[in-house]
């Protein structure tokens, strides 16, 4: 493989006389690319994207720059983990519907102080938090019924969130194969923690309707942890704003 610079319409100035890479390249551009391609290339992945040479050209001009993208526009269909969602909003309705009702006739004996609009909102709150709690709980459940398929994915890159209180979520772009085939892709949700580092190694589970539709377990364990601490804060404050009323009077 030859390198010279020819300008700013090929940054990187590359010739590539190994075949296998031109035809990948030709076929599916530089996203279809391994990560040992990329090796062979002399390109180097930092912070979900590749650079050329040391870490010191980083902040070069975006010309110099190639981001690692993913086929996520070949995710046709609905996700499986959708399924089931209607039924779980539906049942928090319905706690909620009860729980609204209870507070308010039980308020006019043991909280007094409280409006029918107080223990609505209240009601509303808990129910909030219980479901976060159980949110990720209903998507491993999800994926344990229609993601049926087990394979073991690389990381080959990793994806930042956008938008203001996302700086630190990321999330993990795998590289798996699946019937012979090669697929690219990552979960639809971003995270402070759980996510895959470059080169690591975990099973995934695929849906044999759209197998690039992806489920990471271990992922998922930390998100039920970050679900559980958020829910939990919803329902601390409910309870702790009763128990001082009630105390109170």
């Amino acid at each position: 493989m030859n390198m010279d610079n020819q300008g700013n319409n090929n940054p990187f100035g590359m010739k590539i006389s190994d075949p296998e890479l031109v035809r990948k390249i030709c076929e599916g551009g530089m996203e279809s690319l391994s990560p040992d391609d990329i090796n062979m290339l002399g390109l180097e992945i930092k912070k979900g994207q590749m650079f050329m040479g040391d870490e010191s050209q980083a902040n070069l001009e975006g010309i110099n720059m190639l981001r690692f993208k993913t086929a996520e526009s070949g995710q046709i269909g609905p996700s499986p983990l959708s399924r089931g969602m209607g039924g779980y909003f539906a049942i928090l309705f319905v706690v909620f519907m009860m729980l609204s009702v209870v507070g308010i006739v039980s308020s006019k004996t043991f909280l007094p102080s409280l409006t029918y609009k107080d223990m609505i909102f209240l009601s509303f709150a808990f129910v909030a938090g219980l479901g976060i709690c159980l949110s990720e709980f209903r998507t491993a459940f999800a994926a344990k019924k229609y993601m049926t398929e087990c394979v073991q994915g690389k990381c080959i890159s990793q994806e930042h969130a956008s938008g203001s209180g996302k700086l630190n979520q990321k999330r993990s772009i795998y590289e798996y194969t699946y019937k012979n085939q090669v697929y690219r892709s990552h979960e639809k949700s971003y995270a402070n923690k759980g996510y895959a580092k470059i080169g690591e190694v975990r099973k995934l589970m695929i849906s044999p309707e759209n197998p690039r539709c992806i489920y990471d377990p271990k992922a998922s364990n930390a998100r039920k942890l970050g679900g559980i601490m958020i829910g939990m804060i919803f329902i601390g404050i409910v309870v702790v704003v009763v128990i001082s009323v009630y105390i109170n009077g």
